[in-house]
């Protein structure tokens, strides 16, 4: 897997949103894909969901609460 630069990627809040792309047979099948304001879209692989979801967690800020917990 071709792998970008990830100079922000570490806990930096450095993206608006993330999604995890699943694909199967690959030796880390778990793709985080994150979106940024202003510039193209980066991925990178994990070897389990969990690590995807901990990652994108470090790197966006958190989704908006629901009004129901208001």
């Amino acid at each position: 897997m071709e792998r970008e630069s990830w100079d922000n990627e570490g806990g930096q809040l450095s993206s608006h949103g993330g999604r995890i792309v699943y694909t199967a047979g690959d030796l880390l099948p778990y793709k985080v894909v994150l979106s940024h304001e202003g510039s193209r879209e980066t991925a990178r692989g994990f070897p389990s969901k969990g690590e995807a979801e901990s990652f994108i967690r470090r790197n966006t800020p958190p989704a908006d609460r629901d009004a129901s917990e208001l």
